[in-house]
């Protein structure tokens, strides 16, 4: 299969628009370098002021291409490079692997699962920290951006052990895998994309766990049976506000007391919190917000 490959260059200042931009298209995935093992490491391997963004189309999808030609000459028409070529499968698979490297968020360190065994996992283990082994693939979720970091920061320290746990919209699996680190007892996630569920059945593989921990992964949407025919001690939700809201009347049939979101821009948190209270009865009790992202911790009475 052929997917077409978009190489954006621009400035970092415009990195956010142009990532929040990919995901309103619906792209088979698309990812940031953060890394460039090109750079001596005494220098740094941080991207200075340029960061480099690609972005995975269908091969015969040119209306994307145009939205995205237009999108890049609107946000920063003079400081931005654009250049598309055709790959296979295999090289939008492994495309990623060159510039993920592990990083912390806390005590806990996202590791890349093809970096399992170097010197940098023996030490986070020595140190008594927590390692997460992921094969983050590129369109179901890396661990770097805002709202995941959100969620990964308070589950350290909100999971207790024995805890059950609900995952919507599990992507990558990177939430219910850190729970299941934590100590939780059982884990029900879904996702409506059967790539994102393999992709979670399998990171899920990847790592050991403190006790015995049921996981179950399935697509499907909001109206599971097993969303509504358990009970559950929280409810974790990375997802778009237009997403939670169409779903709200799904969300509060689920029997929990704490739910936790992310994923909502910070000009629609008040709207987000007005539908909570309407639907799900309880009220705020934390919440952070980083570059224009919220993260809700929602009680319910």
């Amino acid at each position: 299969m052929l997917y077409r490959e978009a190489k954006v260059n621009l400035p970092k200042e415009f990195a956010e628009s142009l990532n929040d931009f990919l995901e309103t298209l619906q792209i088979p995935g698309y990812y940031e370098i953060l890394f460039d093992s090109s750079i001596p490491k005494d220098e740094g391997i941080i991207l200075p002021e340029n960061t480099n963004i690609r972005a995975y189309l269908n091969s015969e999808d040119v209306t994307t291409e145009i939205k995205l030609r237009i999108f890049l000459s609107t946000l920063c028409p003079s400081s931005h490079s654009l250049e598309i070529r055709e790959i296979e499968t295999r090289e939008y698979e492994e495309a990623y692997k060159e510039f993920y490297k592990p990083f912390a968020v806390d005590r806990v360190w996202i590791i890349p699962i093809w970096e399992k065994d170097n010197d940098l996992t023996k030490k986070i283990v020595s140190d008594g920290d927590i390692p997460l082994f992921l094969n983050p693939g590129v369109a179901f979720g890396t661990g770097h951006h805002e709202t995941t970091q959100m969620i990964v920061e308070r589950l350290q320290t909100l999971i207790q052990k024995g805890d059950r746990i609900l995952d919507l919209g599990t992507g990558s699996g990177i939430l219910s895998l850190l729970c299941g680190l934590l100590g939780a007892s059982t884990i029900f996630s879904l996702d409506i994309d059967p790539n994102a569920v393999k992709a979670a059945l399998s990171n899920w593989k990847e790592n050991i766990y403190p006790n015995d921990c049921k996981f179950e992964a399935v697509e499907s949407g909001f109206d599971h049976p097993d969303v509504f025919g358990r009970d559950y001690d929280i409810v974790l939700a990375n997802i778009t506000f237009a997403v939670l809201s169409q779903n709200i009347s799904h969300i509060a049939k689920i029997q929990s007391p704490v739910f936790l979101f992310s994923g909502i821009i910070t000009e629609k948190k008040d709207e987000f919190l007005e539908l909570l209270a309407i639907h799900i009865p309880g009220k705020l009790v934390d919440s952070k917000e980083k570059n224009g992202w919220e993260r809700i911790e929602w009680i319910r009475s």
